[in-house]
């Protein structure tokens, strides 16, 4: 069959970083960066890779890589076996990373050789530092007026951040099953705002509640 794998990376049974879904693939490519903070090297960090489903999620194996084993300053190219004591399959599969330890400046976010180093999403790229993802699944309404006339689609708004849903469900009931990540700031304190709109055949949208 197929899976939604995604990806939990963990240092004292912490989870630090989710990545996001790659939906029915059995090779995702998922090409996200992660800066993780690490206190000591005597630790292992753990790669736990996960089948996502609405209700729970299954696991699909781990990995770990030995943080003392790394070479200061040079990106390493790791391919880790995933492993489960309890699976009946010989081969789980593999994850890929590629790594690299550094020691922290006192004000990383300004250093440029940092910055460009790597690949950011933008709201980095205004030297602003994510530290977390907030996971939205959109599951469905229930009794929108006007729904089974119009086309019904939300809008979700968290800080600068904007995701408008792909489905456009002409239902007084609509069931949409779509997911978001958002990034995550812990110094601000945003709002997340969910919208709902109709959109009738004239291109014309209305705003029906927030």
């Amino acid at each position: 069959g197929t899976s939604d794998p995604y990806v939990k990376f963990k240092l004292n049974g912490k989870t630090l970083y989710k990545s996001k879904v790659v939906y029915k693939n059995l090779n995702p490519v998922w090409d996200e960066t992660v800066v993780l903070p690490v206190q000591n090297l005597d630790q292992k960090l753990w790669i736990k890779v996960y089948d996502r489903d609405l209700t729970s999620s299954d696991f699909m194996g781990s990995a770990f890589v030995a943080l003392a084993e790394l070479e200061l300053n040079r990106t390493t190219e790791q391919v880790l076996k995933l492993e489960d004591p309890n699976s009946l399959e010989d081969d789980m599969g593999v994850i890929v990373l590629n790594l690299s330890l550094a020691v922290k400046q006192e004000d990383f976010k300004r250093n440029s050789s940092f910055m460009r180093s790597m690949r950011l999403s933008d709201s980095l790229r205004k030297n602003q530092l994510w530290n977390g993802l907030v996971t939205i699944t959109l599951l469905e309404g229930k009794n929108i007026p006007g729904g089974s006339l119009t086309e019904i689609f939300i809008l979700l708004k968290l800080g600068d951040q904007r995701y408008r849903s792909k489905t456009l469900c002409k239902n007084a009931n609509p069931q949409w099953r779509e997911q978001f990540d958002f990034h995550y700031f812990s110094d601000r304190r945003d709002m997340l705002d969910i919208e709902v709109w109709r959109k009738d055949n004239k291109k014309h949208e209305e705003l029906l509640g927030t």
